[in-house]
């Protein structure tokens, strides 16, 4: 396809984007195997993701593919990933978002595969710098169904565990989207010690909406 030479370079800044995402999370042993996407916004309708199959630790630009929201591969080697769905909901949805991840962060994962929320756990850097996490029902990975279950939760979150599946962040640019993965899997971490050590302390309303001002 013929690109101007501003939507070349907005694609290759959003090559960038994902490639370092993709090597941040894999060095947190996010990003096991080959499992997880990352996708980055490159025009209203336009997003850059990685293909089937790519190893996001080691990505390269071979591995990204070009696509629209309804789906459509552009330009690119190799197929969309599977779970391109939820992406796409993501965007469509949120015209401020710039980028969205799905990764399997260990601790955050096991509260997934357990159907136990993280909503407990009040910490002010939490609910300030990711907001509260949306819980997203069980569908089959890649689905227009979880994509669906998925919508009913983006108007108010930026940060999801996926029902028996893994997490998914959103972000204004994939290293905030990163960073936010990362915060989540603290957050895991953190309530799994607290629910060990006694009762999550709670907040009063007027300190949670508050924080959630700031």
């Amino acid at each position: 396809m013929d690109l101007s030479l501003e939507a070349t370079s907005r694609i290759e800044a959003a090559k960038d984007e994902v490639i370092a995402a993709g090597k941040f999370l894999g060095s947190r042993q996010y990003h096991v195997a080959l499992a997880g996407n990352i996708s980055a916004r490159v025009s209203e309708d336009q997003v850059i993701c990685t293909r089937h199959g790519a190893d996001k630790e080691a990505l390269d630009r071979d591995d990204l593919v070009l696509c629209d929201l309804s789906g459509q591969k552009l330009a690119g080697q190799g197929e969309p990933t599977s779970e391109l769905n939820m992406h796409r909901m993501a965007y469509a949805m949120r015209p401020e978002v710039g980028s969205v991840i799905h990764s399997h962060p260990p601790v955050a994962t096991a509260f997934a595969a357990a159907s136990v929320p993280l909503d407990q756990l009040q910490l002010p850097e939490m609910l300030v710098l990711l907001g509260p996490v949306g819980f997203v029902p069980y569908a089959t990975p890649g689905s227009e169904l979880l994509a669906h279950k998925l919508a009913q939760l983006l108007p108010d979150h930026d940060a999801f565990l996926l029902e028996n599946h893994g997490a998914l962040v959103l972000g204004l640019t994939a290293r905030q989207a990163a960073l936010r993965m990362d915060l989540l899997e603290q957050y895991a971490r953190i309530s799994l010690m607290v629910w060990q050590l006694g009762k999550p302390f709670a907040l009063a309303p007027s300190e949670r909406e508050t924080l959630m001002g700031f």
